[in-house]
């Protein structure tokens, strides 16, 4: 499907630095990805049933591990592609950007891993193959702009999963409404002698409330070499969903039921309206 670059800024060019800006919480995710398997996942087709291994600790608690193949959409630069093979795991992705697909290539070699990964756009999902799980996160699925384009996402990934599969996805939801369209967040990650830091902008000029649409931007500052850089991002239009919109949408697909939503990526916290939260976790699975 042709449309205009979803992910324009100038940040996706540097995944490595992306890599290091975004390492936080990575195996607490793949933790709960797991514990979304052991608690919703559907009795998969008998040809291609998930293999268990050794128990292991999942969010905490012990449990049987599934190997299962799951498909990441818009992977980044691959923080949990890498981490669920590492765990055993038959891993796809595909990302819009070509950059981000080459160093995931790289790390997969570095690391020995088995993963696949290719150059794919998320409203138009022809990646070959069947999957158990798919995934869409850190807050990528927001680049859906209009209704038509999340149910037919929502269509097109409901057809590479299998019966009772799950679709995984999370993205930013505002903790007052005040604050739509005009929140800042910043944090940091070190590697070796690396530090990135990243500010999550949004611009409340570029609200449109008819659309819900509305302009946020992603810069870097970079501390390395005894040098500091900083590596500003363009503006990328992005959309507002709201929980109650989203589920009105999962159910206008007709293909998913919405199993669970929640305020961070532990199955023990739902989403509250006094949660302090900035991101909304749900779990879909396939009818």
């Amino acid at each position: 499907m042709a449309g205009p670059d979803l992910s324009p800024s100038s940040v996706y060019r540097y995944p490595r630095y992306y890599a290091i800006g975004y390492q936080w919480n990575t195996a607490a995710e793949c933790d709960f990805l797991e514990a979304c398997v052991s608690s919703f996942l559907g009795s998969p087709d008998p040809v291609s049933r998930p293999r268990r291994l050794k128990a292991a600790r999942i969010q905490g608690k012990p449990t049987a591990r599934t190997v299962c193949r799951i498909l990441d959409i818009g992977c980044g630069a691959g923080r949990h592609l890498l981490e669920l093979a590492r765990r055993g795991h038959q891993v796809t992705g595909f990302d819009l950007r070509p950059e981000m697909v080459a160093f995931v290539q790289g790390e997969a070699s570095t690391l020995k891993l088995a993963v696949a990964v290719s150059v794919g756009d998320l409203r138009d999902v022809t990646v070959e193959g069947t999957f158990d799980v798919a995934v869409c996160l850190m807050d990528t699925f927001r680049f859906l702009l209009t209704n038509d384009e999340i149910v037919g996402h929502l269509r097109q990934v409901a057809q590479r999963l299998v019966l009772g599969g799950l679709y995984v996805t999370d993205f930013w939801i505002p903790m007052q409404w005040p604050q739509i369209g005009s929140e800042v967040y910043q944090w940091e990650q070190t590697e070796g002698k690396t530090t990135v830091r990243v500010f999550y902008l949004q611009h409340p000029d570029s609200i449109d409330p008819v659309s819900q649409t509305f302009e946020d931007e992603l810069v870097f500052e970079v501390e390395e070499d005894g040098a500091t850089r900083a590596i500003r991002g363009e503006r990328t239009k992005t959309r507002l969903i709201l929980p109650q919109e989203f589920r009105a949408l999962v159910d206008a697909s007709g293909v998913f039921e919405l199993v669970g939503t929640f305020g961070e990526f532990d199955l023990d916290k739902p989403l509250k309206p006094s949660a302090a939260t900035w991101r909304m976790v749900s779990v879909l699975k396939k009818t």
